[in-house]
């Protein structure tokens, strides 16, 4: 039986890692404060619990991968493309979209519910904003004009309410990726002894129902390091228990197993520097802050984790509460996956760099890293699939043309062992990238045999600090971008993988020039790539 909202406003949010999630709430906290009631749910909670009437409607969501439904939105989403027009006419409405600018269908699934709801005569209380990564700065002063327009906005009064029955609700869901239990079955350095880094290799069993395809990817629940428990514990001497929404917690259990503890965000920042009087450094962030230069902001953040930030603004020992309710949830890690399910339907293999470093006299590890090589062999990993979208093989003999320097190589590592299993015979060519060729050729030996056996066509490398100018997989992309062409020419598929903030912008800049023959129109290159994107043969997995 449908039920009809009565909140002063309806927060429905769709979210893939947590971030739209968390935004959710926070607006939700802020409309309490505001003294307006909410009612908060996921997009797919909505249809499957009909509550599809509302007062006043307000989506938060995230666009998955390039321009796709997070998983708890695409039932709803289904099921908004099939109402009749006109069916929510006057419903006042408002969509905060979040999205990644490093992808080509920017913030695109909230652009699509603010497109859909139009059409079914929905009216805008507030034009839409799309944010990118740094959507705690630049949703802010958004969230304040909605909250602020809800009293002087008349809820929506419809004739008849909005029913879905049981069967038409379960014919539009899709059962979410769940979280399953795997078992480290041992790992092997992939780096050699004199890298400056460590690269490993990770086989896990799998459960029997456990299924994924060549281009998924896993997250991984990890904990948080011990080391790093303790130093909260120390920093927060007085603090037993602390509370979690409405449960108390044990404060090392939470640090543990529940908190973010590595990665800081403006949101977090903005809440605890209002905690505290001037002093040189808060007064030095606030100025920061205030300044809106992203790129300034990202440079402090930068290698900082949680309790750097605590400790430089001086936060009272006594006070962990406030911090720990500025705090996200501890958050997955995705690695995407290096095997094959042809070689083996009872296991997987991930390929992980190590993250490891000083700052401001602090030991830093990563949370994902480091809870991976703490493990002993036969522990259980909390993990779930992934599911890819484009970054998919070829359903047919094209080639195959793979760009992925250090741990970017991991999908191509799965692709060649499938391929092999398979005994498929498209061509296929990997542009393989790292530090040095003695000590991180990733996967050296593996490479080698498909060389030899026929399973890897060809292999250009390109080793940054072996020569007195760096050399990267871009500038190899760029002289052999006649062949390239030609490889393009017989129907090939591009795949990207690795590093977005700079890898993968050299790397499409390089193959737009690649692309475009010598004496070539301004604008050919970009033309024919966005050509081989629409026709589903250009695939980035970056990150």
């Amino acid at each position: 039986m449908e039920t009809r909202s009565e909140a002063d406003l309806t927060i429905l949010y769709g979210s893939q890692t947590g971030n739209a999630e968390f935004l959710a709430y926070n607006i939700s906290e802020a409309a309490a404060k505001a003294g307006l009631e909410t009612e908060l749910l996921t997009l797919n909670d909505a249809l499957q619990e009909n509550r599809l009437s509302w007062g006043r409607l307000l989506i938060v969501s995230s666009t998955h991968d390039n321009g796709h439904m997070p998983d708890n939105a695409d039932a709803f989403w289904r099921w908004l493309q099939s109402c009749d027009g006109g069916q929510y006419s006057g419903l006042p409405y408002a969509v905060l979209a979040i999205g990644d600018s490093m992808y080509d269908d920017f913030c695109k699934a909230g652009q699509d519910f603010d497109g859909r709801l139009a059409e079914l005569g929905a009216v805008p209380m507030l034009k839409r904003i799309d944010c990118d990564v740094d959507f705690d700065m630049t949703s802010g002063s958004w969230v304040k004009k909605l909250l602020a327009s809800i009293p002087e906005t008349a809820p929506w009064s419809p004739e008849g309410a909005v029913l879905v029955d049981a069967a038409t609700a379960s014919r539009f869901a899709s059962a979410p990726e769940p979280w399953r239990t795997a078992r480290l079955i041992g790992s092997r350095e992939l780096t050699s002894r004199g890298s400056d880094r460590r690269v490993l290799h990770y086989d896990l069993g799998l459960p029997d129902d456990f299924a994924y395809l060549p281009g998924d990817s896993v997250e991984i629940l990890p904990r948080n390091s011990e080391p790093l428990v303790q130093e909260w514990v120390r920093a927060f001497p007085s603090a037993n228990t602390i509370r979690l929404g409405d449960e108390e917690v044990p404060f090392a259990d939470a640090l543990r197993e529940r908190l973010e503890l590595r990665i800081p965000h403006i949101g977090l920042v903005n809440a605890l520097i209002t905690r505290i009087a001037s002093s040189e450094a808060a007064d030095r962030i606030r100025d920061l802050l205030d300044s809106g230069d992203r790129s300034d902001i990202d440079a402090w953040l930068w290698g900082r984790d949680v309790l750097d930030v605590v400790q430089e603004l001086g936060l009272d020992r006594d006070g962990a509460q406030p911090v720990i309710d500025a705090m996200r949830p501890l958050q997955p890690r995705s690695y995407s996956i290096a095997s094959g399910p042809a070689v083996s339907e009872a296991g997987l293999s991930l390929t992980v760099a190590s993250v490891a470093y000083r700052r401001d006299g602090r030991s830093h590890r990563g949370a994902g890293t480091s809870f991976l090589e703490s493990l002993p062999n036969d522990a259980e990993i909390a993990l779930r699939r992934v599911v890819a979208h484009e970054f998919r093989l070829p359903s047919d003999e094209a080639p195959l043309i793979m760009i992925g320097p250090g741990v970017g190589v991991a999908p191509f590592i799965g692709f060649l062992h499938e391929l092999e299993a398979r005994r498929s015979p498209n061509e296929t060519w990997l542009f393989f990238g790292d530090r040095q060729r003695s000590t991180d050729w990733l996967y050296e030996s593996e490479m080698r045999r498909w060389q030899e056996s026929g399973v890897l066509t060809r292999l250009d490398l390109a080793f940054s600090r072996d020569r007195d100018e760096k050399h990267y997989v871009q500038h190899e992309i760029l002289t052999n971008a006649e062949e390239l062409r030609s490889w393009i020419d017989r129907g090939a598929h591009i795949y990207i993988c690795g590093d977005k903030n700079r890898m993968a912008h050299d790397v499409e800049r390089a193959l737009v020039d690649a692309l475009a023959p010598d004496g070539a129109e301004a604008g050919r290159g970009e033309a024919i790539l966005d050509s081989l994107r629409a026709a589903g043969r250009y695939a980035k997995d970056v990150y």
